[in-house]
């Protein structure tokens, strides 16, 4: 047993200190309250980046029947997905409104995905 704990092909380490965490981090740059306050400091301006658009999950609650003819048109192979479906079916829809509903419909669309934007492309 006492060859187990005096082995020789082990080398002696140093014993640490397990609390020791390296060198302090210090900030390289240091104020005071006196800085904030200071009337020379102006406030940098910010200009905040918001997407144009933004692409995110959202949920539709649909019956069964609108599901199953989504799931058949993928299934029989002309869409990868339930989704591919039903968004070619849209734009299927979209492309055969006469002029003055698609003018409707791509202003409430453009409204949508700017409000879209700019919640969630913060």
């Amino acid at each position: 047993m006492s060859g187990l704990l005096n082995n020789p092909n082990l080398k002696k380490q140093k014993k640490t200190d397990p609390l020791d965490r390296g060198q302090d981090i210090k900030p390289k740059n240091t104020f005071t309250t006196d800085d904030l306050n200071s009337k020379n400091n102006k406030p940098l301006e910010q200009k905040r980046h918001v997407a144009d658009s933004v692409t995110f999950y959202a949920n539709v609650r649909i019956n069964n029947h609108i599901k199953n003819k989504a799931e058949a048109l993928s299934g029989i192979g002309l869409y990868r997905s339930q989704k591919d479906a039903i968004d070619n079916a849209l734009d299927y829809l979209v492309d055969s409104l006469d002029t003055e509903d698609k003018r409707k419909f791509n202003f409430q669309l453009d409204i949508l995905e700017s409000r879209d934007a700019r919640i969630k492309g913060k």
